[in-house]
């Protein structure tokens, strides 16, 4: 930890936009200031190639206390996209991310609208490669800081992804894969090392499901007509530091090291894991019962 603080100190003097101070719960942690997501990506894998290794914890926006009142950074967001993505956009930036649409030009000419959100910061992490996606590319996205505002309360629930963990450690097997695949998107390919708590795919329904990627087929003695069938896998998802650090949970981490990137459950064992998506659930229970 001394060695990867003293690099992070060395990148404050060449780096003015980036700042790190010990962090005041855990010595061995270091917190890292900067410009967004592309920054901080950029900044890991250049340690990673340098031969660092590290586990990074989920982004936080800075906010402060102005009259007792906490604040957060806002910002303007101008969205220039193909006509017909124009409503996918909308929906994307004003659900959970709590956009509020300002304006909306259509050039009929070129066949672009522009949208223009206020939006707080928080709403813009992980909006890149989503708005990619959800367009086909053709949407180009600009932001910047407008003011501080006052809190706008708690993001929604869809942007939390629910995932598909290991639960066993082991080299994946392709026989195991093909059954998982049609739960959810995979991240990872047959022959990739895993272990208990790591993250190897999106679930296509909300919360977790705790799934064995490892397992092997049974061999028998007897033959049967499905025994040769070739088995298909579509290509994994891969991610960058840059897109993993938009797209974790609150409760995940990120792996970093020369070899590979991991995206992994903060806490390993699956049944704490269920003990404290329990507590948390009961806590926003008493929340919304107090409004």
């Amino acid at each position: 930890s001394s060695r990867i603080r003293s690099r992070l100190l060395g990148e404050t003097d060449n780096n003015v936009t980036i700042a790190v101070q010990k962090c005041e719960t855990d010595a061995e942690k270091s917190t890292v200031f900067g410009r967004g997501e592309l920054q901080l990506g950029i900044l890991i894998e250049q340690m990673r190639r340098e031969g660092f290794e590290m586990v990074i914890s989920p982004p936080k926006i800075l906010t402060s206390l102005v009259d007792g009142v906490k604040m957060e950074p806002f910002e303007e967001v101008t969205v220039d996209v193909d006509t017909e993505y124009a409503g996918t956009v909308v929906n994307a930036l004003t659900g959970d991310r709590k956009g509020v649409l300002l304006d909306m030009q259509e050039n009929s000419t070129d066949g672009k609208t522009r949208l223009m959100f206020d939006i707080p910061s928080r709403g813009l992490l992980g909006f890149g490669p989503e708005v990619a996606t959800l367009t086909r590319g053709t949407a180009v996205v600009n932001h910047c800081f407008l003011e501080d505002r006052a809190y706008a309360g708690n993001m929604g629930d869809g942007l939390e992804k629910g995932k598909l963990v290991s639960s066993e450690q082991g080299k994946a097997s392709q026989y195991a894969l093909s059954s998982i695949v049609e739960r959810g998107t995979l991240f990872i390919q047959p022959g990739d090392m895993v272990y208990a708590g790591m993250v190897i795919g999106e679930y296509n329904r909300a919360g977790d499901l705790e799934v064995n990627p490892v397992r092997a087929k049974a061999t028998t003695n007897v033959r049967s007509v499905n025994k040769e069938e070739k088995i298909y896998l579509p290509p994994p998802k891969l991610m960058n530091v840059e897109e993993l650090i938009g797209y974790m949970n609150e409760d995940e981490i990120i792996e970093v090291t020369p070899k590979s990137i991991r995206l992994r459950k903060a806490e390993l064992d699956a049944g704490a894991r269920q003990r404290q998506a329990r507590s948390r659930k009961k806590q926003m229970k008493a929340l919304k019962d107090k409004k």
